[in-house]
């Protein structure tokens, strides 16, 4: 780094003692670690926000709604679920959420159901499993149009397992469907994946 960089930066936290600003190294180190930080985390963000959620605007969507999404707490150990009609802003609301969380230092991903299903597709050998690894192990994971992901038995089967494996890592899951109900889904252990995903959840039916 430049030294007049550095000389600028230390005189910027530096203290002042008898008219003279004395370089404080420790906080100087801090600040240059919270901006690499900070740095970091934006390009995550980017990397998992598809470009038409990441400039949301928060002012249109309704206040006492979003309030109650940004409200919810992982240290509760509770899934967030929001159901409902299209239209009603629950991917928006979902991924404000999962920024919140990101910029707040938990490890998030996010993957829509359809782009699921297709890796759950995958033969072990070309990279299923390890994709059920790589999800199973962030923090909050955000699956968006649950329901929509292709109904075959290796798509339950994988889908099944990615969250069961969640559940006994005590990892945390923001979901979005359209209106999913009991009757949508297509076999037995569809339904219990779905069941698991909603014993320990707070789950939100989103109107217009």
């Amino acid at each position: 780094m430049n030294e007049n960089i550095i000389d600028l930066a230390l005189q910027m936290v530096g203290s002042e003692k008898n008219n003279e600003v004395i370089p404080d190294w420790d906080a100087y180190i801090i600040q240059r670690e919270n901006r690499k930080i900070e740095e970091q985390r934006k390009e995550r963000w980017n990397k998992i926000c598809p470009i038409l959620y990441r400039e949301t605007d928060e002012n249109k969507i309704k206040k006492e709604r979003l309030d109650f999404v940004l409200s919810w707490n992982p240290h509760e150990g509770k899934n967030l679920w929001l159901n409902g009609e299209s239209g009603t802003q629950k991917t928006r609301m979902a991924y404000l959420l999962l920024k919140q969380k990101l910029f707040m230092g938990y490890s998030v991903e996010a993957i829509n159901a359809v782009e699921l299903g297709i890796k759950m597709s995958m033969p072990a050998w070309d990279g299923r499993e390890r994709e059920i690894d790589r999800l199973s192990k962030y923090s909050i994971l955000l699956i968006d149009d649950l329901g929509k992901e292709p109904n075959t038995q290796m798509v339950v089967s994988g889908f099944s397992l990615l969250i069961e494996k969640r559940y006994a890592n005590k990892k945390l899951n923001i979901i979005t469907s359209n209106n999913q109900t009991r009757s949508e889904t297509k076999s037995d252990l569809e339904y219990s994946t779905y069941r698991r995903l909603r014993e320990n959840c707070i789950y939100v039916e989103v109107t217009k």
